[in-house]
């Protein structure tokens, strides 16, 4: 698995963009309203690393509750896979837990994407390549 992008939580979309871009990110894409996960999505590209700040925009956001516990944060690393059927199979053998099912992500082209959690490690989630 090769990392894609670390996912980045964010209260005010706008504003962390702006302090992002202030510190040589730029915007690689729109900003996008996903309305599975009710959060607005974008992607920021510096020196090769990608990051994704995920928004909440309705109590009903799968990350709101998350927002309240851990704020304007750093939240998942993403991995870029070929099988993920496979590779949900060997994560699940180390003890990571799937906390979100295979589903596509219209921030990122309808790819499929699937979350998963270990006790020790936190949030991963998984995307499938083109």
């Amino acid at each position: 698995m090769r990392i894609h992008h670390i996912g980045y939580l964010v209260r005010k979309m706008e504003k962390a963009l702006r302090a992002f871009k202030d510190l040589g990110y730029e915007l690689t894409g729109e900003i996008i309203h996903d309305e599975y996960r009710q959060a607005d999505i974008c992607f920021l590209e510096k020196d090769g690393y990608m990051i994704e700040l995920v928004s909440p925009v309705s109590k009903t956001s799968v990350v709101s509750d998350l927002m309240k516990k851990i704020g304007n944060s750093p939240y998942h690393i993403c991995y870029e896979t070929e099988d993920m059927d496979r590779e949900i199979e060997k994560l699940n053998e180390q003890h990571y837990v799937m906390c979100a099912q295979k589903h596509e992500a219209v921030a990122i082209g309808g790819r499929n994407v699937c979350f998963m959690i270990h006790p020790y490690l936190g949030m991963i989630e998984l995307l499938e390549t083109k």
